[in-house]
C-alpha cells in the first residue's frame, strides 16, 4: 500500500512550548527554554521494565479495527512528516538501517502509535548501555494527536514486550524524564522497576556533570 505523507507544516517555538503545557510538561517547557540559552539541567529515571503477567490492556474502541506490526521505510514517511516528533524521514530511516525496529499500531491501516527498539546498545545523555542478547532498549513512544484518551500506549507496550520475546529478548530497558510526570505516571501502570534517578548537568555543550541520585533495588 502506497502511503501518502501529509505535508509538513511549520510550527513556531512558542507554539511547541504551548503543547509541552498542555500535555502536562510545564516543567519540561522550562527546560526547553533554558537550554535554548545553553543550560540544560536533566534528571531522568532508568527502568527496567517487564513482561506484565496481568490481561491484555483494553483499546477504548473495537480490538479488531488495530493490528500490531513492524512499520516499514514507507512508513517512515507519515512519522516524519509529523513536526512535534522531531525527526526528520531520513534520520528515521537511518534508524532502521542501524537495526532497530519501530513497532507501530495502526487503526484500519492508518498508523496511531508507535515505539522504536533498540538490540545493540544506546546512549542518553550520560548513560551508556551495552545490551546482552537477551535485552532490549525501548524508546521514542508516540501517540497520534487524534488517538490520544484511547489507552493505545499501554497496549502497544504490551504488544512490544511480546514482539521481543517472540525474538528472544526478555529484558527491556526504557527511560522516562524525572519532569515529564505523564511518562512517569505511565510507567507506574506498567510492570516497569526503577533503577536508578540520574541527573545530568550541561553549560553551553561544554562542561558536563553526571551524578546517581539514588539507585533502587530492583
Amino acid at each position: 500500500m502506497n502511503l501518502t505523507a501529509p505535508k509538513k507544516t511549520e510550527i513556531s517555538k512558542f507554539k511547541k512550548i504551548q503543547l509541552m503545557v498542555r500535555h502536562g510538561l510545564a516543567l519540561q517547557a522550562v527546560r526547553y527554554k533554558l537550554m535554548k540559552v545553553g543550560i540544560e539541567f536533566s534528571p531522568y529515571y532508568l527502568y527496567r521494565d517487564e513482561l506484565n503477567g496481568t490481561d491484555i490492556p483494553e483499546i477504548k474502541g473495537i480490538f479488531d479495527d488495530y493490528s500490531c506490526e513492524l512499520l516499514t521505510p514507507e512508513d517512515m514517511k507519515v512519522i516524519g512528516a509529523i513536526n512535534y516528533v522531531g525527526y526528520s524521514e531520513d534520520k528515521l530511516l537511518s534508524l532502521l538501517k542501524a537495526g532497530e525496529k519501530c513497532i507501530g499500531l495502526k487503526h484500519n491501516g492508518e498508523i496511531a502509535a508507535f515505539m522504536f527498539v533498540n538490540f545493540t546498545d544506546f546512549k542518553y545523555k550520560s548513560t551508556v548501555i551495552h545490551l546482552k542478547d537477551d535485552e532490549v532498549y525501548l524508546w521514542f513512544g508516540y501517540t497520534m494527536e487524534s488517538y490520544r484518551g484511547k489507552n493505545l500506549a499501554p497496549y502497544l507496550r504490551y504488544k512490544s514486550y511480546e514482539i521481543c520475546k517472540e525474538m528472544g529478548r526478555d529484558r527491556f530497558y526504557s527511560i522516562s524524564e524525572y519532569f515529564n510526570s505523564p511518562a512517569v505516571k505511565f510507567k507506574k501502570k506498567l510492570n516497569t522497576k526503577k533503577l536508578k534517578l540520574i541527573l545530568f548537568i550541561q553549560l553551553f555543550n561544554k562542561f558536563h556533570w553526571s551524578l546517581t541520585l539514588k539507585s533502587y533495588n530492583a
